[in-house]
């Protein structure tokens, strides 16, 4: 796990010196520091092959400590070069099938049986990948450059591509400081992070022209022309059903998520995991007490001292079962304003609520703890139907093919509660309702999609259209499958992985995410639907049961759902001074209303009145904002 910042020049040498962004990012890697000039062999005129690209490297040494396995990194008499971010976890098989290839290796890293793989079979490398990455590689002899990103996007990269350079960078914040990045935020962006905190839904980012590079995806730079090609997809969800077994589904389920464990456990130093008590987090807990039995494993809890909202309990069951060391941390709502500034910093990129300080403080106990790596359940909730919406999902594609009493029964079962039932029947309801027809809904209600603090002046002026929104993230779908890989590939799943990825970076802890590998995802969408959502409308039905024997039973037939959990009200309110600093940067923030925002505000905070999560997305918009603006100078 690691940080990187490259260059790329369009036309002749790079003269600028890139290490002060490449500074910017040293939270994500303390353990060591590399830049190299790239010179070109061929390609190009030999005239113009003197210092086409630029690259750096921050390490956080996870496998391999060694400094011969630091980077920037070169292999076959120099001719490709690389920076990457990331852990390939079946690098042991990949360097057994490169051996017998031929190739002699001088470390034991990962990073070089990556270069490696690549030397040996080019961009199809990618494919044989089982991990999380994002990479910069330069091919001296070919006069090209590749930029590439993991199936699920675990690691992010961004670029830019200006007059003269492609600038790439694992965070925002250090391509802004170049000076060469105008500051345009992005209108659509903007208000689709206002609306429904996402700001990860397509390859743009808030700031116009600074681009993410897709998940799943490998571009190709040519040093002649200065062109970067459309990035070409090297994997995509597999729905085409299989026809399995119930018992088979749930032994195959059992090898391939333990055969993940296994993986994602590979490392030098100390491995941890996150614990919340949830059906995931314990799931990955409790299977690496299965597999190492004798290890005393370090979990990390986050705590809520708010009542009814502490998992607590169900922490403290895990943690007896397999005789985990435990740390716990309780934050208070005061707490925040200790740490909102550097939160906020080191996300680089607003964030929609404030239950995400929950997993920034975990991380921290990580560190303090002495333990670098740690294995968290993020995804599952996606590609296993975890929410409500997925259920309401599977029982409007029953009720269309007829099948209203599986629906019903749905509905009789979902939940302990009358209150939960009802949701869970609106819900079920509102997914009935064709394609694009929730927003009409609204509008015809007179609900508009939009907040009433928007501007409506600015949103003309820059062509933001409400019915595009909507159409955009108020999204029906035809049958379970679909609902989840949208979430698993194109709105929750990738902000959520943009965030754990900045949390964790933020005191250098490698965050591991088991459940998303490309083999284990593709099994789980090809599975009959009553296979994830059982007919009582069990989530995870076929993951539960591949978990018997090995979660406690407690554990493994809970229902209820609270995860890493903070009220937002309660946290804005409990940190109203703090946020009153930043009015000056929300009355900055061009799309915001000032009469109507300062209005919403005052009567959040003195009325009670208003979503606490508009509250906290204006402020978080506006402090970015402002540190952007701080930023490009």
């Amino acid at each position: 796990m690691c940080g990187l910042f490259a260059a790329l020049s369009r036309s002749g040498s790079i003269r600028e010196d890139y290490t002060r962004q490449l500074d910017m990012i040293a939270h994500r890697g303390p353990d060591g520091s590399g830049t190299a000039i790239v010179h070109l062999a061929n390609g190009v005129p030999e005239a113009d092959r003197e210092g086409r690209a630029w690259l750096g490297h921050r390490r956080l040494s996870i496998i391999d400590p060694d400094p011969r396995a630091n980077q920037p990194m070169a292999v076959a008499d120099d001719r490709y070069v690389m920076v990457y971010n990331g852990e390939i976890y079946n690098y042991l098989e990949l360097r057994r099938e490169c051996v017998a290839a031929g190739w002699s290796f001088r470390t034991e890293s990962d990073s070089e049986v990556l270069l490696a793989c690549w030397a040996l079979w080019g961009e199809d490398a990618v494919r044989r990948f089982v991990g999380m990455f994002a990479f910069v590689i330069v091919d001296r002899e070919a006069g090209q450059a590749w930029i590439g990103r993991d199936a699920f996007g675990i690691k992010p990269l961004h670029y830019v591509l200006t007059d003269d350079r492609l600038l790439i960078c694992s965070e925002l914040p250090p391509l802004v400081s170049t000076g060469r990045v105008p500051l345009d935020i992005d209108p659509l962006q903007t208000v689709e992070f206002i609306r429904f905190g996402a700001s990860t839904t397509t390859e743009s980012t808030l700031i116009d022209g600074v681009r993410r590079l897709p998940a799943a995806s490998v571009a190709r730079f040519d040093f002649a022309t200065g062109a970067l090609s459309e990035p070409r997809i090297f994997w995509r969800p597999n729905t085409a059903r299989r026809k399995i077994g119930f018992a088979d589904a749930v032994a195959e389920c059992r090898e391939r998520f333990l055969t993940n464990i296994r993986l994602h456990l590979r490392s030098d130093v100390p491995v941890g995991a996150a614990l919340s008590g949830g059906l995931d987090s314990s799931s990955i807990v409790c299977a690496i007490h299965h597999l190492e039995p004798d290890v005393r494993l370090n979990t990390f809890s986050f705590i809520s001292a708010e009542p009814g909202q502490s998992e607590e309990k169900w922490v403290d069951i895990v943690n007896a079962h397999i005789g985990a060391e435990a740390h716990k941390v309780v934050p208070q709502p005061g707490d925040l304003a200790n740490d909102i500034d550097r939160m906020i910093a080191i996300q680089g990129e607003p964030f929609g609520s404030a239950s995400i300080y929950a997993q920034y403080r975990v991380f921290a106990m990580a560190r303090e703890a002495g333990v670098p790596v740690t294995l968290d359940g993020q995804g599952a909730d996606e590609i296993l139907a975890g929410y409500w919406p997925y259920v309401a999902t599977y029982g409007a594609s029953q009720i269309r093919r007829g099948r209203i009493d599986r629906a019903l029964r749905l509905i009789a079962h979902g939940g302990d509660s009358m209150g939960t039932r009802l949701r869970m029947a609106a819900q079920l309801g509102q997914a009935l309702l064709p394609a694009g027809a929730i927003g009409r809904y609204r509008r015809a209600l007179g609900r508009s999609i939009l907040p009433p603090f928007l501007d409506s002046e600015w949103l003309t002026a820059n062509r933001v259209d409400e019915a595009a929104i909507a159409g955009t993230m108020l999204t029906n779908y035809p049958d379970m499958a679909s609902h989840l890989m949208d979430t698993t590939v194109r709105t929750s799943l990738p902000t959520l992985l943009r965030i754990a990825d900045r949390s964790s970076m933020a005191f250098s802890v490698e965050s591991r995410v088991p459940f998303l590998t490309p083999d284990f995802a593709d099994f789980l969408f090809s599975l009959p639907p009553e296979y994830i959502v059982s007919p009582r409308g069990d989530r995870k039905h076929v993951f539960r049961e591949a978990m018997h024997g090995i979660l406690p039973e407690a554990i493994r037939t809970r229902r209820d759902k609270i995860g890493f959990f903070a009220d937002d009200g309660l946290w804005l309110r409990g940190n109203r001074a703090t946020f009153e600093r930043y009015r000056d940067a929300v009355a900055a923030v061009p799309a915001f209303n000032s009469k109507r925002t300062g209005d919403y505000l005052r009567g959040f905070f003195d009325e009670g009145r208003g979503s606490a999560q508009q509250v906290w997305r204006i402020f978080m918009f506006a402090i970015w904002s402002d540190r952007m603006r701080g930023l490009a100078g």
